[in-house]
């Protein structure tokens, strides 16, 4: 008998609704977990090296998966989907890049707050209109924003905004997905970013690996401008554990999926920052101050108001 299904008999018996919840919670809190453990390792790589072994690892773990069970990886339409990963993957660098001087939950919220720019970039590219409810949500996630990462205008530096773009690279690839790989498996489009973020990874690493002056341009750059380093096994023991948390964490997001609808669950994946913050906390004493707090907890709402009054216009 599977160990599992002692747990698996009684989850069954739940509504599908509660089901997707409990699953995707559970997903946010292994990615919450698995994000946080970068600051052991951060230190130890280049963004692009991190990447390059991290997506293999993983990619190498839904290949083997997928043969398992039978299943086609090849992409429908694999431009739109080749799109798509770009999109995703420059979201995933941007996000990374600001954990090197963000905790979890602020660079976290900024990713989150793709659903301003999925309605921003509606509105421009579909001609959506929308009512004063998703507007003011707009306002609201502006002012989180700015309040969380609070740029220092007088003195700017590009990686104020990497937080920012990390969002707007993910709306753009949430609208990628909508609009054009609606009929793709969830394992096909995974190992498809998975892909493109590693070649990224490892064609930059080897380009600043060949030109290591580069390095030497910008102290402050140096996790996006160094190549090929020499790794130890505790590094490759954590990049395997992150890469089995994201599976597993994936997994349980497309069986939530599957479940309900998304507009439903798409609330729930604001416990993503939640758990980061509440991560940060048990593994590095990170503690929240008052902006962050009150920045972080503006763009959940302004989020959530989007989700929530998209849904209804699309019902």
């Amino acid at each position: 008998m599977n160990f599992l299904e002692p747990i698996k008999r009684p989850f069954r018996l739940l509504p599908s609704p509660v089901q997707a919840g409990i699953l995707v919670l559970s997903a946010v809190f292994l990615l919450g977990l698995s994000d946080n453990l970068v600051l052991l390792i951060s230190d130890q790589s280049s963004i692009w090296q991190f990447h390059a072994i991290r997506s293999l690892m993983t990619a190498f773990i839904i290949l083997v998966f997928a043969k398992s069970i039978g299943h086609d990886l090849k992409p429908k339409r694999p431009l739109f989907v080749l799109l798509r990963s770009l999109f995703l993957s420059c979201a995933i660098l941007s996000y990374f890049g600001a954990l090197s001087f963000l905790s979890v939950a602020e660079a976290g919220a900024g990713l989150f707050s793709s659903p301003i720019f999925v309605l921003i970039f509606s509105v421009i590219i579909f001609g959506i209109r929308v009512g004063f409810f998703r507007i003011l949500a707009v306002m609201i996630g502006s002012v989180g924003v700015y309040i969380l990462l609070q740029p220092d205008l007088s003195h700017f530096n590009l990686l104020q905004i990497l937080p920012i773009l990390s969002g707007m690279f993910y709306a753009m690839a949430a609208l990628s997905t909508r609009q054009f790989c609606r009929d793709e498996s969830v394992l096909s489009l995974t190992l498809a970013f998975l892909s493109i973020i590693g070649i990224v990874g490892a064609v930059m690493a080897s380009i600043l690996w060949f030109f290591p002056e580069l390095a030497n341009t910008s102290p402050d750059m140096t996790y996006f401008l160094t190549g090929w380093e020499p790794v130890g096994l505790s590094f490759l023991f954590w990049i395997a554990i992150q890469a089995i948390l994201s599976v597993v964490a994936l997994a349980m997001l497309a069986k939530a999926y599957q479940l309900e609808e998304a507009s439903f669950l798409a609330v729930y994946e604001y416990g993503f920052l939640i758990f980061a913050a509440f991560w940060g906390w048990v593994l590095w004493s990170t503690v929240l101050g008052v902006s962050q707090i009150m920045g972080i907890f503006l763009i959940m709402v302004a989020g959530i108001i989007i989700i929530i009054r998209t849904a209804r216009s699309t019902a």
